[in-house]
């Protein structure tokens, strides 16, 4: 069955993924804006408080890429950020 059909015999399906579409647009918008307008270190720590847990489980060049900066950027950024951030 194609997608079509199912949203003709099934309207919430495309109502799902109508939602589904245009959040990944907002997402993607939002991104492309901060990349423009932030620095690295502002985008990096943008990414820490949005997806705290993600820096343990992905690869940092991985976490780079997504920032649009080299991973000898974010190394520097991560080490500014821990020396700035940490408890006292």
């Amino acid at each position: 069955m194609h997608w079509k059909n199912s949203y003709i015999k099934i309207p919430k399906f495309e109502r799902f993924f109508r939602h589904l579409l245009q959040n990944a647009f907002v997402s993607l918008q939002e991104r492309i804006t901060a990349n423009l307008s932030q620095t690295a270190d502002e985008r990096y720590c943008n990414f820490i408080n949005k997806y705290p847990l993600m820096e343990k489980r992905l690869p940092l060049k991985q976490i780079a890429s997504y920032l649009g900066i080299t991973p000898e950027s974010l190394s520097r950024i991560r080490s500014s950020y821990i020396k700035n951030n940490k408890p006292a």
